[in-house]
């Protein structure tokens, strides 16, 4: 739901915004977005290891967690803003203290969803970000329709950060009466453990929104904020992606790190499991976005974003690399080090292929580039996986469920053949033929016997008999 600016503003925002001031918001987003990243470390993300691995110091981990977010962020922004400043705003350009107040506010006091997911209380974290993002669809929305121009949308943007840091602060005092103190010898443990656990992950993650913002960052450079605006897009199922994806792996590490005395097993066969989901909920994304891709880019976004269509096709590609998610394997086992080492290859990969082939490409390249460096990543992953649990190819997944899936996505996916949908139907044909692949992709998956199919199945069964029951 954090995502939630990204994949529905703009569907708004380009009927109230030129094309060139979309861009220009896009731009601002680049820019505010690799920082919050590079900002964040991972440190509040580390809270669904430590909270659930060490109970007793819940306070002191959220403490740390706080405060070093607090110094990276200051750091960074502060290096940012000098760099900038020396190369004559070749960075940020007149963008750049908006940028810098945002993410300072953005990142701070940002902790609430990980505390709570390791708390296993899913209930407040949909609250939280559903209410935070309506609070800033509303902002950004209701700022476009007044002004029509970007920066009273950023300024807004920045109020409202500045409210919910205040409201954050006030919950926290508030929560925090309630749970322990450390004691001074285990303080002191929390804090090495900690730093140590988020140094590799902050910079793997750096490394990750750098590979996915490299392609973006080139075009704007390169080709202007026309061209970004077009890409951005083009690449608007990215966040989707990460919705999907991390929606299962942020509810299973807890488990995982809870699991991490079990030699393995346990650990490894609740992720194994975890990838059956993330390919259930991707593939069924993926096959009906591919489908309508034409018309949910020219319907949802004018046909001024036609050129996005290609674009959009491409990326889709990544789906497949992202049903694993070796990353949460791999810091289940407390072996972090080949996360950044695999994300710098994808990085080194991606800059090449940039360099390279979109001067004769132009925009499908830089998609294109990303796909193959994503790929490439989860291959160096995969082998960093099976060398921590000590498994060959055969015992890293469930191939035999994977395949099944993907073979009901297949047969389901029939229906999609020549136009029918949308010839009769039009754009309701959308919803009906979608609507009737998701049914079908269902009924294959439970008559070929996939266990996660069937086990959600029953649990939607069994939520709706209880609510009948109340």
């Amino acid at each position: 739901m954090n995502q939630g600016l990204v994949v529905i503003s703009p569907i708004l925002l380009v009927r109230l915004l030129t094309v060139e001031e979309f861009g220009r918001y896009r731009e601002f987003l680049l820019y505010a977005g690799l920082l919050t990243t590079i900002c964040a470390f991972g440190i509040n993300n580390s809270l669904l290891y430590f909270i659930p691995s060490r109970p007793h110091s819940v306070r002191q981990m959220v403490r740390q967690a706080t405060t070093m977010t607090l110094g990276t962020s200051a750091l960074v922004v502060g290096v940012t803003l000098l760099a900038d400043y020396i190369s004559g705003g070749a960075i940020l350009g007149a963008v750049a203290m908006p940028v810098a107040i945002y993410v300072l506010l953005f990142v701070n006091l940002d902790f609430w969803e990980f505390y709570w997911l390791a708390l296993k209380r899913p209930v407040p974290v949909f609250a939280y970000t559903t209410g935070r993002l309506i609070a800033r669809i509303v902002v950004v929305v209701t700022a476009a329709s007044i002004w029509r121009d970007v920066m009273p949308i950023v300024w807004s943007l920045i109020a409202l950060e500045a409210a919910r840091i205040v409201g954050s602060w006030i919950a926290w005092q508030r929560a925090g009466r309630s749970i322990d103190q450390t004691d001074q010898a285990t303080e002191e443990s929390c804090w090495r453990e900690q730093f140590s656990y988020c140094f590799p992950i902050g910079l793997a993650l750096i490394l990750v929104t750098l590979n996915k913002s490299l392609g973006n960052l080139f075009v704007t450079k390169t080709l202007g904020v026309v061209a970004l605006a077009h890409y951005a897009i083009g690449t608007h199922i990215q966040p989707v992606i990460g919705v999907l994806r991390n929606s299962v792996s942020d509810a299973v590490l807890p488990e995982l790190a809870a699991l991490k005395n079990s030699k393995g097993e346990g650990a490894l066969a609740l992720w194994r499991r975890s990838t059956i989901v993330s390919m259930i909920l991707l593939t069924a994304a993926g096959v009906v976005v591919f489908e309508f891709a034409h018309t949910f880019v020219v319907t949802l976004f004018s046909p001024s974003y036609e050129p996005a269509v290609l674009i959009f096709q491409i990326y889709l590609l990544v789906l497949v690399r992202e049903v694993f998610d070796f990353g949460v394997a791999l810091r289940a086992a407390n072996k972090t080090a080949p996360i950044v080492t695999s994300s710098l290859l994808a990085i080194l990969l991606n800059l090449v292929l940039l360099i390279t082939v979109l001067p004769i490409w132009g925009l499908p390249a830089a998609a294109l580039a990303f796909v193959i460096s994503r790929w490439t990543e989860g291959l160096v992953l995969s082998r960093s996986t099976m060398r921590a649990y000590h498994i060959g190819v055969k015992d890293l997944a469930r191939w035999g469920d994977l395949g099944r899936v993907a073979l009901a996505a297949l047969l389901a996916s029939v229906v999609f053949y020549g136009d029918f949908w949308l010839d009769y139907f039009g754009l309701v044909g959308v919803i009906l033929g979608s609507a009737v692949f998701m049914a079908l992709f269902v009924v294959f998956m439970l008559a070929f016997r996939v266990p996660e199919a069937i086990s959600m199945l029953g649990r939607l069964r069994k939520t709706e008999t209880l609510a009948a029951k109340s």
